[in-house]
């Protein structure tokens, strides 16, 4: 009896036991508190971003060369492109923020449920998509900039390459450090895209769904929008006259 016992209790010792089911709690409070992490740091990129995009870029000059003049629209490109970005980070965190707060969320498994699965997705994973891109072209301005004012042929030396390589060095860490940590991921984690590359295509393909299932024509006029400029940008950067 105990011999025939026994497959049957090793059966059950070997079988794998279901991950136990959270219970439905309220998380709009960790939630609020995220979006409000986002929304203070884009606030300090922007405050740099402003002077980058206006008055403290890089003039054109009628003596600069060909492919000076392309760096220096470049530069003046990536700066207003990353300061919108960064607006629309605060825009998406300010927003979902105080209807986290004042509104009634309704009860998820967990954080991740709330912000990757539920009605607050678009905004969590736009306000990181924009935050980060921005902040990547922060740094890809700082780099141009320094290369522009302090090239090989000026007063400065060698000065304007050694800057240059380690803003450089800095925007490639970044992506790494960027690329781990939306990489991990556990079962309660708000992070779980393979990549920067996924999140930015999870943003694209949730904005084209707010576009085709909700029918939310100014998201589709803002892509629109958002690709005539890419285009004439491309354009005016790579047309230079005298060229």
């Amino acid at each position: 009896m105990i011999h025939s016992a026994l497959p049957a209790l090793l059966h059950v010792a070997a079988t794998p036991r279901a991950a136990p089911e959270l219970a439905l709690a309220s998380h709009a409070a960790d939630a609020a508190a995220l979006f409000g992490n986002m929304q203070g740091t884009a606030a300090l990129l922007t405050g740099g971003l402003v002077p980058l995009a206006s008055f403290a870029g890089p003039k054109p000059q009628s003596s600069d060369s060909p492919n000076t003049a392309r760096l220096k629209r470049l530069h003046m490109l990536v700066a207003w492109t990353s300061l919108v970005s960064e607006l629309t980070a605060i825009m998406y965190a300010t927003i979902a923020r105080n209807v986290l707060l004042e509104a009634a969320v309704p009860h998820t498994h967990s954080l991740k449920e709330l912000l990757l699965r539920g009605e607050y997705a678009l905004a969590w994973t736009g306000v990181n998509s924009h935050f980060l891109f921005g902040l990547l072209g922060f740094v890809s301005t700082v780099s141009l900039n320094a290369w522009l004012s302090f090239g090989c042929n000026c007063a400065g030396g060698r000065i304007g390459p050694a800057l240059a390589c380690g803003a450089s060095s800095a925007l490639l860490l970044m992506l790494s450090v960027v690329n781990s940590a939306v990489g991990k991921g556990d079962a309660q984690s708000v992070q779980h895209l393979p990549s920067l590359l996924g999140l930015f295509q999870r943003y694209a393909f949730l904005l084209l769904a707010e576009v085709f299932v909700r029918r939310k024509m100014l998201i589709g006029i803002a892509i629109a929008l958002s690709a005539v400029a890419v285009v004439q940008g491309a354009l005016w950067v790579v047309q230079v006259p005298g060229d």
